[in-house]
């Protein structure tokens, strides 16, 4: 599963079911967790691409 469909799956749960401040903030901290996974992932992709390119361009000819 996506990041971004698990972020949106669990702000849905927040807004359907009555969570106690614990739970809500475990909910919370799950989002968090998978924004920053999210971020990574993103930021891994656009690193692999530049080295790609960069490699690329040094063995053009």
């Amino acid at each position: 599963m996506e990041y971004q469909k698990a972020i949106e799956i669990l702000l849905k749960l927040l807004d359907k079911h009555p969570f106690d401040a614990e739970e809500k903030e475990a909910v919370m901290t799950a989002i968090g967790v998978l924004g920053w996974g999210s971020l990574a992932k993103s930021k891994i992709k656009a690193l692999k691409a530049k080295r790609d390119k960069s490699i690329e361009w040094k063995h053009s000819p």
